[in-house]
């Protein structure tokens, strides 16, 4: 999953919340899409903390630093 993007994989989240909204699929079919989307939901929130934590090295307490990519 880490070669995932954030928008890649929110996408994909949307698509199985649609796919397990609608009631069309087995009862096994949605427990595997409830896992794979319990698993992007943790991956979309780990992506967003480290992002928070970017802009807070960025500014600190209201003066903007300078910033070094870790990438």
């Amino acid at each position: 999953m880490q070669e995932l993007t954030y928008e890649k994989a929110i996408s994909r989240l949307e698509e199985i919340v649609s796919k397990l909204e609608s009631n069309e699929i087995p009862l096994e079919d949605s427990i595997a899409l409830f896992q794979e989307g319990i698993e992007l939901s943790q991956y979309c929130d780990k992506k967003l903390k480290n992002i928070q934590e970017k802009v807070a090295q960025i500014y600190e307490n209201g003066q903007l630093k300078e910033f070094q990519s870790e990438e």
